[in-house]
C-alpha cells in the first residue's frame, strides 16, 4: 500500500512542477487525479482484501492443522487433502454453512443421514445439508462419508503422501462438481505448504529448523495418539460382527479413541476385564457381538475356554453359558459339544 501511494504523490508532483498551459494542467491534473484515486481505491480494495482472506486461511491452517492430522491417523485421508477441502469448501471457514451450521466439507443430507439439518441453495435451490454441534464432527463425519462411500473405496489404494491423486481423484469420484476442483485443491495445498502435514514425524526445516515432529505457527507439536489407519483396518465383510486384528503396539485405548468409542465399550464387546491382555493376531470387535451362534453347536477344540469359543463364534459369552446351563467360570473339555443356540421348548420338556 506504501508504493501505490508514493507512486501516486510523485506521479502529481511531477505533473505540478512541468511548465504546461494552466488550462491544460487544470483538466490533465484532474483528469489523472480521477483516474489515480480510482486505480488506487480498487489496488487498495483489493490488496486489503487479500491481506485479511490470508490472514484468515492461516487462522484456518492453525485451528485445523491438528484435526485434519488426527483424522489422517485413523483414516489413512491426507492431512492436506482435509485441510485443503476444509479451506476451499467453506471459504477459510467464513461461508454461512460453517459459520451457522458447522459443517466445513459441504456434506449433504443423503439419505442416510439421521443428524440435524439446514437447507441451502446449491446445485439446486433449497439442498439439504449436514448441520454438526461443532466443527470437529464436520472432521469426522468427513472421514466417515469418504471411508464408508463405496465410490471413494479406490481413494485408499492410494499413496497417502500422493495429493495430487488424492485430488483429482476426489474429482473422478464426483465429490464436487466444479471442473477445475483438483486443480484448486492442489494449488491450495502448495501455496500453503500444507504437504507437510502429510508426515508429522517427518524432518520439516521450514517450521522446525531440523528433524522432529512438524510443528504449528506457535510451536506446538501437531501429532495424535490415535492408532494409525484403525479405520481402515476395521473388517466388515465375510464377519458377522465388525472387528480389527490386535497389531503389535496396539493398544484398546487408542483403538477405541480412532472409533469414538469409550474403551469401556470395547471391554464390553469382547466380555473383557480391565485386566485384559489382548494378543497380537487377536480379533477385537468394535460393536456387539450377537445373541446366538450362526450354527446350532460346536465343539470345543484344544486350549479353548468358553471366552475363546464365544470370541469365535461372535456372540455373548452370557449367552453362551445360558443356552448350556453352564455356570459362570465353568470350562468344558475337549471334544464337548456346546450349544450356541437356545433349547427349543419341546426339547425342555422332554429334558424335564
Amino acid at each position: 500500500m506504501g508504493v501505490t501511494t508514493q507512486f501516486f504523490d510523485n506521479s502529481l508532483r511531477i505533473l505540478e512542477q512541468a511548465e504546461l498551459p494552466s488550462t491544460i494542467f487544470t483538466t490533465t491534473s484532474m483528469k489523472i487525479r480521477s483516474h489515480f484515486f480510482v486505480i488506487m481505491l480498487f489496488v487498495l480494495s483489493f490488496s486489503v482484501n487479500t491481506h485479511a482472506q490470508q490472514s484468515l486461511r492461516e487462522s484456518y491452517i492453525e485451528e485445523y492443522a491438528q484435526l485434519s492430522v488426527s483424522e489422517m491417523n485413523r483414516s489413512g485421508i491426507p492431512a492436506s487433502i482435509t485441510l485443503a477441502q476444509g479451506i476451499l469448501e467453506s471459504g477459510n471457514g467464513q461461508s454461512e454453512l460453517a459459520r451457522k451450521s458447522n459443517n466445513h466439507f459441504g456434506i449433504k443430507c443423503h439419505s442416510d443421514w439421521k443428524g440435524a439439518k439446514v437447507y441451502h441453495d446449491d446445485d439446486a435451490k433449497g439442498e439439504c445439508f449436514r448441520k454438526y454441534n461443532k466443527p470437529q464432527h464436520s472432521f469426522e463425519d468427513h472421514t466417515d462419508f469418504l471411508t464408508r462411500g463405496s465410490r471413494y473405496a479406490f481413494l485408499f489404494e492410494l499413496d497417502p503422501g500422493d495429493y495430487k491423486s488424492w485430488a483429482r481423484g476426489l474429482k473422478k469420484a464426483g465429490y464436487a462438481t466444479a471442473p477445475d476442483y483438483a486443480d484448486r485443491l492442489i494449488k491450495i495445498i502448495e501455496d500453503e505448504m500444507l504437504y507437510r502435514f502429510d508426515d508429522p514425524g517427518s524432518s520439516t526445516p521450514a517450521l522446525t529448523g531440523g528433524k522432529g515432529p512438524v510443528l504449528d505457527k506457535k510451536g506446538r507439536p501437531v501429532t495424535n495418539a490415535r492408532e494409525r489407519f484403525v479405520l481402515r483396518r476395521v473388517q466388515n465383510e465375510g464377519t458377522r460382527v465388525a472387528f480389527v486384528r490386535f497389531q503389535k503396539g496396539d493398544r484398546l485405548e487408542y483403538i477405541a479413541d480412532s472409533l469414538h468409542l469409550p474403551a469401556a465399550a470395547l471391554l464390553q464387546f469382547n466380555d473383557w476385564t480391565h485386566e485384559v491382555i489382548v494378543a497380537e493376531g487377536e480379533r477385537v470387535y468394535v460393536d456387539e457381538k450377537k445373541g446366538r451362534g450362526a450354527t446350532k453347536t460346536t465343539v470345543v477344540r484344544v486350549g479353548e475356554t468358553m471366552h475363546d469359543i464365544s470370541q469365535r463364534e461372535q456372540m455373548k459369552l452370557a449367552k453362551l453359558y445360558k443356552f448350556n446351563d453352564f455356570p459362570v467360570g465353568y470350562q468344558p473339555m475337549v471334544g464337548d459339544e456346546i450349544r450356541l443356540r437356545p433349547v427349543s421348548l419341546i426339547k425342555r420338556v422332554q429334558r424335564k
